[in-house]
């Protein structure tokens, strides 16, 4: 299966959605190892959100990899860790990790405000028996990267300077 939400955050960030519209989605769902970190997590958003986890054995060693580059950034030690554990978890466990990697991508992207552009912080309340979850998406409708098909479409955007509700 393939997980074009990270080909459609690109088109987004390049301003490039509205002109390119489904197109993208067609034509340009490919591999996301693009040597960032960004991209394979952002394909592990949208494959839990599907109830999926067939893609992590493959989009984790991306995320991991390009964590090595940016070693010593912050966030980056929490998205290396969650992606050196997440490939060959079950899909509740799979979830938790990437809440774990969602604290550090937010970490991340908020000390690069240039990389935040087309991207929204996502807060679902209800996620974790009510301690919440918090993570990183495409701006657009929500997918629920910790709920899935239960509560697909659960969870608050917020800005990048909001104060986080902790989870």
């Amino acid at each position: 299966m393939c997980y074009c939400g990270p080909t459609m955050a690109i088109a987004t960030r390049l301003g490039l959605g509205a002109w390119l519209g489904t197109t993208v989605a067609i034509v340009g769902c490919r591999g996301t190892d693009d040597g960032t970190m960004l991209s394979p997590y952002l394909a592990i958003g949208d494959a839990l959100a599907h109830d999926g986890v067939e893609p992590l054995a493959e989009l984790a060693p991306q995320v991991a990899q390009a964590a090595r580059a940016s070693a010593g950034q912050p966030g980056v030690e929490a998205l290396a860790a969650g992606a050196s554990r997440l490939a060959d978890q079950d899909l509740a466990a799979a979830r938790a990790t990437f809440r774990r990697m969602s604290t550090g991508m937010i970490e991340y992207l908020r000390a690069h405000p240039d990389q935040q552009a087309g991207l929204t912080i996502v807060h679902c309340p209800m996620t974790f028996g009510g301690k919440g979850g918090l993570w990183v998406q495409p701006q657009g409708k929500v997918m629920n990267p910790y709920e899935g098909s239960r509560m697909l479409h659960c969870g608050d955007p917020l800005d990048w300077s909001a104060e986080l509700p902790s989870t």
